[in-house]
């Protein structure tokens, strides 16, 4: 039959598309690019036997394809994108190819001998070595340039060390000189190289060349492609074809399984490695590297994955195969705490308390965040934390009550609840922390409830424990600085229970903060600012005298707790110097302007001062231009007034 009226036979071809009458007739190319002028990996000799100085010349032809300058395009493509020219290095930066294998004669060992090393010299990306070899074969042994010759040269590459991806379209190209074809070999010998040099073009030119030439993808060559392009950073298009794999049943190694996890847990994406290692385990898949289990828990703790870390800690750290570090197992925690699984959170403080590791507040405070996220909230076991923290002698401070705090803060019910916990515990010998009280104190300062804050104040010695004797109370500044602001927060301000707390903070010899000073001066000058609003609404005269008076006095008072931080080295807040010099301004006294030299002098160390100073200023003097068309000047209350507000 003639073999180009087979070619264009219309069956044939709707059997086989890529067979035409070109093909019939040479060889299907690989290659199309411009020629140019190339040095051929496999020359068969023609007329004689090669002098020694030939032989050195071949033994060394891999150093001078290395340093060629000719951009290499795409063996697959005709308008493929050039590569930038490799600069030569100096003759004296080059680096000589590792010397064979000088044990061995190859002279004396037979053909099939230096195949078979050569085989497995490609396999072990060997590159010096096998072209030595081919090269032997080819101008001493006289073999024909091969397919399987060009194949193991591919292979060769697979090195990481000497291995080049792009010596794989040049020797596809020398394979076209020589009259060859590419064959399945030829392709999976290059994909298994962009496996580990990745060239995703290259790589889709030799796929798009197997699909149209009908040869079909190995499991192995599978693999190569997947663990390229996961390399290459193209995680959807791997993932897809490990995808494709399980749907064609292809029994997927453990390498690439343990590849795509570890580096899909450095990009990130712990959802996709999380399904990956969970369809290992329910595969019942034995042996996976203890690392990598180390290395997902890490990710995703770290990432707060709360399906992936409890898979693993499920998994391995319960059963005894890892033991995670300290830093693993805080992130494991806050990873409980932020999906409220309770009894995760629980398991890692066992698991640290077996290794009698030294518990932070940190810890602690994790763990409270995660009883209290419960559905429904355990209240009673997340307040007991407190006590647990006092018992290993772990002073909670404010930081470790933030989650009760927000949780009470908008449970007015809870708070009743909380004091009944806290008086069992009490009753049971344990310690209560002042830190626990002064949350249930912030939390009614929040709802403006000054009278049970008080009558908590009140009680507050009864929760001391009996082995420490009798105690008045053990309140600290912070418990105070609370009150004082729920004095501030009702409404009118309750500047009497504000001096009653004074008294007591003195009697129990707290020492002040710099914040006592500061809800002083806010509650005593909006207390004196409220009488005066209320002096000009009162019908009665006589009434209206003993406000004003009453006023002015508390806004004395302010005054001079504002004079009293100065020898300290304190100032009032931003806010608070602002508030203060306009309600003196408002009343015509020339303190104002005091409070505003000192914050203008003082103004670096005063936050926000440079930036909102002048608007500052601008609304002293808008108030203190108001007071003039009102009242004269005055520098105090009067004795007329004072008299007043003292009957």
């Amino acid at each position: 039959m003639n073999a180009g009226r087979l070619a264009i036979d219309p069956f044939w071809q709707c059997i086989c598309p890529s067979w035409t009458l070109a093909t019939s007739r040479t060889a299907a190319r690989l290659v199309t690019r411009p020629r140019r002028p190339t040095f051929q990996c496999l020359n068969a000799p023609r007329v004689r036997q090669k002098s020694d100085a030939e032989i050195r010349h071949y033994k060394n032809l891999g150093r001078h394809k290395e340093d060629r300058s000719t951009p290499v395009l795409s063996p697959f493509a005709t308008s493929a994108p050039q590569r930038p020219p490799r600069q030569p290095r100096p003759p004296e930066e080059k680096q000589k190819p590792p010397e064979p294998e000088t044990s061995i004669d190859w002279q004396n060992e037979p053909t099939q001998y230096i195949y078979n090393h050569m085989r497995g010299a490609a396999i072990d990306g060997k590159v010096s070595l096998v072209r030595f070899l081919a090269e032997l074969l080819v101008k001493e042994r006289r073999e024909k340039p091969s397919v399987q010759l060009y194949n193991m040269l591919i292979l060769s590459n697979v090195g990481y060390q000497e291995g080049m991806g792009w010596r794989v379209g040049e020797l596809i190209e020398d394979m076209e000189k020589d009259g060859l074809s590419p064959d399945g070999g030829t392709c999976h010998a290059g994909l298994k190289v962009f496996a580990v040099h990745p060239d995703h073009i290259l790589r889709a030119d030799i796929l798009h060349y197997m699909s149209k030439h009908w040869i079909q993808v190995t499991e192995d060559g599978a693999h190569d492609v997947a663990a390229g392009l996961l390399r290459e950073g193209l995680y959807e298009q791997g993932l897809e074809r490990l995808d494709m794999m399980r749907r064609e049943d292809m029994r997927i190694s453990p390498w690439l399984l343990d590849m795509a996890v570890w580096i899909l847990c450095e990009a990130g994406e712990i959802q996709e490695a999380y399904r990956i290692m969970r369809q290992r385990v329910d595969s019942a898949e034995i042996n996976i590297s203890r690392t990598l289990w180390l290395f997902f828990l890490d990710k995703a703790s770290e990432n707060h994955h709360h399906a992936a870390t409890a898979l693993v800690w499920t998994a391995q750290v319960e059963q005894h195969f890892i033991n995670p570090a300290s830093g693993v197992c805080l992130n494991v925690l806050a990873t409980a705490a932020q999906a409220a699984d309770a009894s995760l959170a629980t398991d890692v403080f066992t698991h640290l308390s077996k290794r009698s590791a030294t518990f932070q507040p940190i810890h602690y405070e994790l763990l409270i965040s995660t009883y209290l996220a419960t559905d429904p909230p355990d209240l009673q076991r997340a307040l007991t934390i407190l006590t647990i923290m006092a018992l290993e002698k772990v002073e909670p401070t404010r930081a470790e009550t933030r989650a009760l705090y927000l949780y009470m803060r908008d449970e007015p019910e809870s708070l009743p609840e909380a004091i009944t916990v806290f008086r069992e515990l009490n009753d049971q010998g344990r310690k209560i922390p002042i830190a626990a009280l002064n949350v249930i104190v912030e939390s009614y300062v929040h709802q403006a409830n000054l009278d049970d804050a008080m009558k908590l104040y009140k009680q507050m010695h009864t929760f001391a424990p009996e082995t420490s004797g009798a105690q008045t109370s053990f309140a600290n500044i912070e418990t105070f600085n609370l009150l004082l602001k729920a004095c501030r927060e009702v409404d009118p301000p309750d500047e009497h229970q504000a001096s009653f707390l004074v008294s007591e903070l003195l009697a129990l010899r707290v020492t002040p903060t710099a914040l006592t000073y500061d809800r002083l001066i806010l509650l005593f000058m909006r207390a004196g600012t409220k009488n005066i609003q209320r002096s000009g609404k009162a019908k009665d005269p006589e009434n209206c005298t003993k406000l004003r008076a009453r006023g002015l006095e508390l806004l004395d008072w302010s005054f001079r707790h504002f004079t009293e931080m100065r020898p300290l080295g304190w100032l009032p807040r931003f806010g608070t110097l602002e508030d203060l010099s306009v309600a003196l301004a408002s009343v015509g006294d020339t303190r104002c302007w005091d409070v505003l030299q000192v914050a203008e002098d003082e103004r670096q160390n005063i936050s926000g001062w440079d930036v909102k100073g002048g608007a500052v200023r601008r609304n002293v003097e808008r108030a203190w231009e108001t007071s003039m068309a009102k009242e004269p000047i005055s520098n105090s209350p009067s004795e007329s007034e004072r008299a007043a507000a003292a009957a």
